[in-house]
C-alpha cells in the first residue's frame, strides 16, 4: 500500500470528514498547529487546556514535579503547558495526561490544539471553562486608581 503524502490532498480529505475531530494518521505530527487547527480557536482552546491541567493537578494536591512524575512526562512539558498558551505539547504527553485524568484522548488532543475541533459546542464549553476557571481577585487600591485614570483618559479623547 502506498501512502499519499500530498499535503494539499490530505488537507482536503481532512476537511471532508464529518466528525468533530480530524486526524489523518501521522499528518498531525507533520503539520504545524496553526495550519492544522486554525488560528481562530487554538489559543482559546489551549487556555482551557492549560487551566484544566493546572486545576486537575492542584485538585490532587500535586506539585508540577509530582504531577509530571505520576503522569510519566517531562517536567518541562507540564511547565510549558501551564505557563505558555503558545506551547505545543507532544502527542505522547497529551495521551499520558488523558489516561491519568480519565479523559478521552481525542478531546484532550482537541483542547491542546493538536487536533482540529469542528464542534462549536466543544469550543464554547472550553471558552466558558477557561473564563470561569480564572480566579476573581479584588483590585488593589493602586490598580483601581490606575484603571479609573486610564478609563477617564480613554473617554476624554
Amino acid at each position: 500500500m502506498k501512502v499519499n503524502n500530498d499535503r494539499e490532498w490530505l488537507k482536503r480529505q481532512a476537511a471532508l470528514e464529518d466528525g468533530d475531530f480530524v486526524s489523518v494518521g501521522g499528518f498531525v505530527e507533520s503539520m504545524g498547529v496553526e495550519e492544522l487547527a486554525g488560528a481562530q480557536n487554538v489559543i482559546p482552546l489551549r487556555s482551557a487546556f492549560a487551566r484544566l491541567i493546572q486545576l486537575a493537578r492542584r485538585e490532587r494536591n500535586l506539585s508540577c514535579e509530582q504531577f509530571a512524575a505520576r503522569v510519566d512526562v517531562d517536567l518541562a512539558e507540564v511547565l510549558g503547558i501551564e505557563a505558555d498558551e503558545h506551547y505545543r505539547p507532544a502527542l505522547r504527553t497529551v495521551h499520558q495526561i488523558a489516561n491519568f485524568l480519565g479523559i478521552p484522548d481525542k478531546k484532550l488532543l482537541g483542547l491542546s490544539g493538536l487536533l482540529k475541533v469542528k464542534d462549536a459546542q466543544f469550543q464554547k464549553a472550553a471558552l466558558q471553562f477557561a473564563a470561569r476557571a480564572e480566579p476573581v481577585e479584588k483590585l488593589s487600591q493602586e490598580e483601581h486608581s490606575a484603571l479609573e485614570e486610564y478609563v477617564k483618559f480613554l473617554c476624554e479623547r
